[in-house]
């Protein structure tokens, strides 16, 4: 056989294979017995509007769509619409279920919009008129003899609840515009990947600028309405999720259950400015400010707690206006808070600070120390650290006992001798000794007790010996009524000091190198023994005893001639002349008279 002929009998063979569909797909359906067989689901999906635009409107033969086989009509590829419908073939829809019905790489399915079968759809069918589905079951003719089928009524594009009734993956149900004709917002051919209306185009009565920088109003709505069909509630969940990431960073603690349990609490839906926010008093309108009605910047309540971490400590607000006060109240104990309570209970107290003795429970009140005073007597507001050291706290109390530790630098310490400063200061620490060992060892029972004689404080003597001694002290010659001078003050000897160290040249004299007691051997310094005059010479000098003249009884009174500490006498020649007045032109040129008349032995 010719080329030729072998070419016209293949043209001659498709022809009637396609006739042989048409008339299958207009009317009838085929066999299994023959080339191509179309399923008997083809009576009724050739009714449904895919099919009457495609086949009976234009005229679209079957195989343009399907994959025509030995076994049937295969499925539709979305890329066999593409070669017509190639600007809408573009959409990426459902791509997850088309990947899965069509294959790996299908990002949309046209069929899921477009109904073009009865079965698969999961929805009721209705035909035009009641019965036609089952006469069409039963093998009756779809139309009665009439050129064209009836219109079966199945789901359309606009259909989009259908499905999006469920929460599809990660894109939840359509509830918010589920009334609306979703083709009203949605354009889907005209994007490659379904877009909404611009959300301004219905809502023209919401206006916010929150997110809006550099966005279309769309754009910031969609910021915290991630789902346009989700309902509000949704919505309220994005305010975390941004803020912990986006300036203003919101800190995790601005939420607490039982307080601030969501950001709507305070700011309300599309008005989210600081200045719009609700006003604190509108759910604290009970709560007790400290100098509340006084103090204008503690009647604001942002002035103390940050918005989003309320339930911070507020001592750095406190700084802020009174920088000028630094306090040094250990800062373990809390700050200013510790003190002054911010919202106290009631009426009573409101500008008060909380009583020390709320956390120094050593005392039952304020006024429960140091003989009782009142706390803030020693301690000021917010200078609370003493030094024990410190004589100025005394002051105001104690300025004669300051005065006079200030005499004394080894009193000058309190505590050094006082027990229990600076709260319970009673008793003494230690006793005098402690300090003044040496003086404690001299002492005598009766001066044992210091403050007999001296003022505690200034060390200095309060009373005289004389207070004690008064007998001593009367019977004592002029000039030795201080009895320190010769005694040491606490173990009372007289040893301090010696008689020769005021009466030098006595203790030169003749008598003051005589043994025993030395001057005490004529002297009695005091009572009780008797007056303080020395005895008579003759109590040592026996007068039968002397040389020379002095068996003469004129010459002896002892006195006329001797000084009173046994130096021998003026042997002068006027001191004789003092009593021997007619002797006086008796060898006037003599020196001595001693020299002729003697009173010590000649030899």
């Amino acid at each position: 056989m010719s080329s030729q002929r072998r070419a016209s009998s293949t043209v001659w063979l498709l022809g009637v294979i396609l006739f042989a569909i048409v008339a299958a797909c207009a009317d009838g359906v085929g066999t299994p017995e023959q080339s191509i067989y179309v399923q008997e689901a083809w009576r009724l999906d050739r009714a449904v509007s895919g099919h009457r635009v495609h086949v009976l409107e234009h005229g679209v033969a079957c195989s343009a769509c399907h994959a025509l086989a030995d076994g049937g009509v295969g499925k539709v590829a979305p890329d066999r619409c593409a070669v017509c419908h190639q600007k809408e073939a573009q959409i990426q829809h459902a791509g997850r279920q088309s990947a899965a019905r069509l294959g790996a790489g299908v990002r949309a399915d046209c069929t899921s919009c477009h109904a073009f079968t009865v079965d698969g759809t999961g929805h009721a069918e209705e035909l035009t008129m009641p019965g036609q589905v089952a006469s069409l079951a039963a093998g009756g003719s779809p139309h009665g003899g009439r050129a064209e089928p009836p219109l079966v009524h199945t789901f359309g594009p606009g259909d989009c609840k259908r499905c999006h009734a469920q929460a599809q993956g990660e894109i939840p149900a359509v509830e918010v515009h589920g009334t609306q004709d979703c083709l009203s917002c949605h354009h889907p051919h005209e994007e490659q990947v379904p877009q909404s209306a611009p959300c301004e185009g219905c809502h023209k009565d919401i206006k916010t600028a929150h997110a809006g920088a550099a966005k279309t109003p769309s754009e910031a709505c969609q910021t915290c309405h991630e789902h346009q069909h989700a309902t509000a509630l949704d919505a309220r969940s994005t305010c975390v999720d941004c803020h912990t990431k986006q300036e203003p960073i919101v800190p995790a603690t601005a939420l607490f259950a039982g307080g601030h349990s969501e950001c709507l609490g305070c700011h309300r839906p599309h008005a989210f400015q600081a200045e719009q926010a609700v006003e604190c008093r509108s759910c604290h309108a009970e709560q007790s400010i400290l100098g509340g009605g006084r103090v204008a910047e503690h009647n604001r309540c942002t002035s103390c707690h940050a918005p989003h971490d309320v339930k911070a400590g507020p001592e750095r607000a406190c700084k802020r206006c009174h920088a000028e006060v630094h306090p040094d109240h250990p800062e373990r104990a809390g700050g200013c808070t510790t003190c002054h309570d911010a919202h106290p209970r009631g009426q009573h107290g409101r500008d008060s600070a909380r009583a020390c003795s709320s956390c120094h429970q050593f005392a039952a009140s304020d006024h429960g120390s140091h003989g009782g005073t009142d706390c803030i007597k020693c301690h000021k507001p917010h200078d609370f650290g003493i030094q024990l050291s410190s004589a100025v706290i005394c002051q105001d109390c104690h300025a004669q006992r300051v005065q006079q530790v200030s005499l004394n630098q080894g009193h000058r310490a309190c505590q050094g001798c006082h027990r229990g400063l600076p709260h319970r200061p009673e008793t003494l620490l230690a006793g005098c000794d402690t300090c003044h060992a040496k003086e404690h060892s001299l002492v005598l029972s009766g001066h044992a007790q210091c403050t007999n004689c001296h003022e505690p404080h200034s060390g200095a003597r309060s009373a005289d010996c004389g207070s004690c001694h008064k007998l001593q002290h009367a019977t004592a010659p002029a000039g030795h009524q201080v009895c320190t001078n010769c005694h040491e003050p606490h173990g009372g000897s007289p040893g301090v000091r010696a008689c020769a160290g005021c009466h030098v040249p006595e203790a030169t004299s003749a008598h003051g190198h005589l043994g025993g007691q030395g001057c005490l051997n004529c002297h009695r310094p005091h009572g009780p023994e008797g007056p303080a005059q020395p005895p008579p010479c003759k109590s040592c000098h026996e007068l039968a005893k002397l040389a020379g003249l002095h068996q003469i009884a004129k010459h002896q009174s002892c006195e006329r001639c001797h000084a009173g500490h046994g130096d021998q006498p003026d042997l002068a020649r006027n001191g004789c002349l003092s009593c021997h007045t007619d002797r006086k032109h008796h060898f006037p040129d003599a020196p001595r008279c001693a020299n002729c008349h003697l009173f010590t032995p000649s030899h």
